[in-house]
């Protein structure tokens, strides 16, 4: 196994490089797993609703999930996903960084809400965001 700048890894003939290329290829590897991920022209399913409205900003780490509704975009084997009705937030250092993202709900437990961002072109599902007030409507 290389491990990035260690002495052991240098013996080896192992680099950050090829450390680097590794890890890229596990994550996209793990990252095209997406369930039959689609965004249907027709709009939500009949068993699904249109919103989800977010009555308070949750923040799931440094990521700031804004208050409103969240419509419906899209859908996978596992849950339903709403848009955010502005971007999320991440703060970090100095700075903010904005996200597409929103609301997953799982199919099997609809009180069961998780937040999702876009990152490095990759859906991520973060946090919990069960517990935060909301409503459902159509």
């Amino acid at each position: 196994m290389c491990l990035p700048f260690s002495a052991a890894s240098t013996a080896r003939g192992c680099n950050g490089a090829g450390f680097l290329l590794s890890t890229l290829a596990f994550l996209l590897s793990s990252a095209c797993a997406n369930h039959h991920f689609r965004v249907p022209a027709e709009g939500p399913p009949s068993d699904a609703p249109h919103y989800v409205d977010l009555l308070s900003e949750k923040q799931v780490a440094t990521l700031h999930f804004p208050p409103g509704s969240y419509s419906f975009y899209a859908v996978d084997d596992a849950g339903y996903y709403y848009r955010a009705p502005r971007k999320i937030v991440e703060h970090t250092g100095g700075s903010s960084i904005l996200h597409n993202g929103g609301i997953f709900m799982n199919k099997r437990d609809p009180k069961k809400l998780r937040g999702y961002i876009y990152l490095a072109g990759a859906l991520t599902h973060v946090g919990n965001l069960s517990r935060t007030r909301h409503e459902f409507r159509d």
